[in-house]
């Protein structure tokens, strides 16, 4: 089905709507991010070697595991 034409100043529905979807996910992502990085830097702060292990180890096991499954 062939988008309908817009006139200038009004955009499409859709689009807008797609957008905001993208940047609502986008940050949610960010705030994720900045838990995660304060996380570790606090662990890196307080120098807890079995917590920044744990932290880097469960990640990399999770790939390993993805990656056997994978190839």
């Amino acid at each position: 089905m062939p988008m309908p034409k817009s006139f200038p100043g009004e955009t499409d529905p859709l689009a807008n709507r797609f957008g905001s979807v993208i940047a609502t996910v986008m940050s949610a992502a960010a705030r994720v991010a900045g838990y995660v990085i304060y996380g570790f830097l606090r662990m890196i702060y307080r120098r807890d070697p079995a917590m920044i292990a744990l932290f880097l180890g469960v990640p990399l096991a999770i790939a390993l595991l993805v990656w056997l499954v994978l190839r």
